[in-house]
């Protein structure tokens, strides 16, 4: 509070407002400030008294008092400070001994930056600036601030100028709130993506902080485990920025103040953290210059629809900087966002689990049911043991969980020969496997008792007519002398089987191709043959070995002569599961049966 005593006023500083200065604030009630002004002792100051003063100082101090926008005049060589109440809280505890001073004494601390301006508008040049950093002590510490303003010269009469007007607008709140306002838009714009673990997530948003330290000098992130929801819940470390090499923050009192933090849901406050952690605090980074960190505030990290915070957030707080309400809400609104990214992260982390628990319960459920479809399948194809020189394999759809209507068969004849079947049913479950067993059954017996392939298809053409179910399937059958290495074969509108040579030679059985089962009655099948040489390998198969969707099945048929080809040197058992892994790899959508013949 100002006092009729202080900055040098005239202890009747009352009467003087009845002299020629009282004029230049005309009518109304007068602020106290403009008291003080018109009261001031005047001779004791480089102005002189107020009745040595010229029209233009008058004038120029009228304007100043009478503005309601910040105003400071300067006057003179020495730069005599007077002001109106506008610009009086700019100067902070500097106020009321300012007044009647000159300015580079007043403002020493920044008097550096202004300096040039000053010389540029004695010269007769008005200067503007916008947003300009000053840093001042104005209140007992180095405070970043920010200011938009403009000296303009005074001239008297004869071109002289003789002092300068600055009007003046602080704008520190502004700028503060603006870059705080990009900080928190930043921290609600991290995308869900890089969201891997709470952990990461609360990384991500210090990595955010970081480059703002001019306001969060330093910050560390403490989590509980989201299974821990007892009253003592403890919080681990998982991420900072801005801490000195080996400082022992685990040592240090935040452990408790982030516990309190916590288990109350309000933000705490410690002070003389410089002396808590002398090597933590050093920013480095701050536009007013390097000071130690002698304020820390620890906020929970609360988040909508918990009812306990998730961890704490602690960062510094500027040095250069008051702690007032709009910093706290700044820094409480900061504490949200990272809430928030740790609590979806931990979202995500939940649901990634879930979609992996429930996978690997789809691939147990799906192997256990292809494990009992495939064992049923073999069960019914048999045999276990095969002849010499045969292989055979077979595979259900992915993700069917269901036995199919492919088959395969090998039947001992009583002249030494072997009859060999691979059919497919139309559709897939219990229904078709059904009626592939009536088919399997059918054409073994039918081999059993006439050894012309045509002549089997012909009947199983009659039998297929009359089960439900059975029309339009596919079959493939031949008879194999092993002795002479003749292949005698019939086709039901079935994909043609392969023969490789040993020189890798391939060849398609094309030549007695004819419709599919139960198509048209009283058709006449037809037959072809041919002798394998030694070393000759025959593939038998159905056409989920080779279709896919993405491709002609003439594609995949070629593939198929290639995979052949190249394991001819293989022994059948492992040809077969060489063709496997060459074949199936990439999950077929149909059921897979297929047979192989060697010729020793």
């Amino acid at each position: 509070m100002w006092s009729p005593a202080a900055g040098g006023t005239h202890s009747r500083w009352g009467a003087a407002l009845d002299g020629r200065l009282a004029e230049l604030v005309p009518g109304g009630p007068r602020t106290q400030l403009q008291r003080m002004v018109l009261g001031h002792d005047w001779s004791a100051t480089p102005l002189g008294p107020e009745s040595e003063w010229s029209a233009t100082l008058r004038s120029a101090v009228s304007t100043c008092l009478n503005s309601r926008f910040p105003t400071l005049l300067m006057w003179g060589p020495q730069l005599v400070m007077v002001y109106n109440d506008g610009y009086a809280p700019m100067l902070g505890g500097r106020h009321p001994s300012a007044l009647g001073r000159p300015a580079p004494e007043v403002w020493a601390d920044i008097w550096p930056a202004l300096e040039s301006m000053v010389a540029e508008v004695m010269a007769g040049r008005a200067t503007y600036s916008e947003d300009l950093l000053l840093v001042m002590t104005r209140h007992g510490f180095e405070e970043e601030t920010y200011f938009s303003f403009s000296f303009s010269p005074v001239v008297e009469p004869g071109g002289k100028v003789a002092g300068l007007l600055d009007t003046v607008v602080e704008t520190t709140h502004r700028v503060l709130a603006a870059r705080r306002m990009a900080l928190l838009q930043q921290l609600g714009s991290l995308p869900r993506a890089v969201h891997g673990s709470a952990s990461q997530a609360a990384a991500e948003a210090l990595r955010v902080l970081a480059a703002a330290r001019s306001d969060c000098p330093f910050g560390l992130v403490y989590l509980a485990e989201p299974e821990d929801a007892g009253p003592a819940r403890e919080a681990r470390l998982v991420a900072t920025h801005g801490l000195a090499e080996g400082a022992d923050v685990a040592g240090s009192i935040l452990p408790e103040l982030v516990a309190t933090a916590m288990a109350t849901g309000q933000p705490q406050t410690l002070t003389g953290f410089d002396e808590v952690l002398p090597g933590l605090s050093r920013t480095g980074a701050n536009a007013a210059g390097e000071s130690d960190v002698h304020t820390a505030v620890v906020l929970p990290l609360t988040s909508a629809g918990l009812s306990t915070p998730v961890g704490a957030l602690v960062v510094g707080a500027s040095p250069h900087l008051r702690l007032d309400e709009e910093y706290r809400v700044f820094l409480a609104l900061a504490a949200g966002q990272v809430a928030a990214a740790v609590t979806d992260a931990r979202a995500v982390e939940l649901e990634r689990r879930r979609a992996d628990e429930r996978a690997e319960l789809d691939r147990t459920r799906a192997q256990f049911f292809t494990e009992v479809a495939v064992t049923f399948q073999r069960a019914v194809l048999g045999p276990t043991v095969l002849p010499e020189g045969f292989a055979v394999h077979y595979e259900p759809a992915t993700g069917t969980l269901e036995v199919g209507g492919d088959w395969y068969d090998v039947v001992d004849l009583p002249n030494g020969c072997y009859g060999v079947v691979v059919g497919d049913v139309v559709g897939t479950g219990l229904a078709a496997a059904a009626v592939m067993g009536q088919l399997r059954s059918a054409g073994r017996a039918l081999l059993l008792e006439s050894s012309a392939p045509a002549h089997v298809l012909g009947a199983l053409d009659r039998f297929a007519a009359l089960i439900p179910g059975a029309a339009v399937s596919t079959v493939f059958c031949a008879v194999i002398d092993p002795a002479s290495g003749s292949v005698r074969y019939s086709s039901a509108g079935h994909v043609p089987g392969i023969v490789v040579d040993a020189e890798g030679r391939s060849s398609f059985l094309e030549g007695a191709s004819s419709l599919p089962l139960a198509v048209l009655a009283d058709l006449r099948r037809p037959e072809a043959e041919l002798v394998l040489p030694v070393g000759s390998t025959l593939l038998l198969y159905t056409d989920g070995l080779v279709e896919r969707r993405d491709e002609a099945l003439d594609e995949g048929m070629a593939r198929a002569a290639q995979a052949l080809a190249a394991g001819r040197a293989l022994p059948p058992l492992e040809l077969a599961a060489a063709l496997t892994g060459r074949l199936l790899d990439d999950a077929p959508d149909d059921d897979v049966a297929f047979l192989l013949y060697r010729r020793a």
